[in-house]
């Protein structure tokens, strides 16, 4: 038995280190996308706190559908997030997201099989990917505004 638990932890720790390194491989991707991205957001009047309060409520919700949403309420409701579409836009990227936290999550299943239920195993993966994206969303905002010269 303890044979077996010690199996157990060694395949869960190569799994979580898996995952891992396929997050961080996808991320790297998001890099160029979220630039182009950042670049459109800076050319209109969204605040560099607005972008960052997306960003904050990724990291501390433990759900997709709260980022959605908020960015949804914002879309309806603010005019700085919904210029020129860049809003539904944002929506569109980050829920598609989710096709790649599903093939991601189908490589490690498979790689990994575990005897245990993960089936919450996607929506932590797309949470992560959209906390990445956001990332680098910020990043590229903020870096954007300030070559422009414009102090938010």
């Amino acid at each position: 038995m303890k044979q077996e638990t010690k199996t157990n932890v060694v395949e869960t720790m190569a799994r979580r280190v898996a995952l891992d390194q396929a997050i961080a491989k996808m991320s790297d991707k998001y890099s160029a996308s979220a630039q182009e991205y950042g670049q459109q957001l800076a050319k209109t009047k969204l605040e560099k706190t607005q972008v960052r309060k997306l960003e904050t409520l990724a990291y501390t919700t433990n759900k997709v559908s709260d980022v959605t949403d908020w960015l949804k309420l914002h879309v309806g409701r603010d005019d700085k997030w919904s210029q020129k579409g860049l809003g539904r836009e944002l929506l569109g990227i980050l829920e598609g997201l989710y096709k790649e936290a599903r093939e991601i999550t189908g490589k490690i299943r498979e790689t990994y099989p575990l005897t245990y239920d993960d089936s919450d195993l996607e929506r932590q993966v797309h949470l992560r990917l959209i906390r990445e994206y956001l990332k680098h969303l910020a990043a590229h905002f903020e870096y954007a505004r300030a070559m422009q010269g414009k102090k938010r």
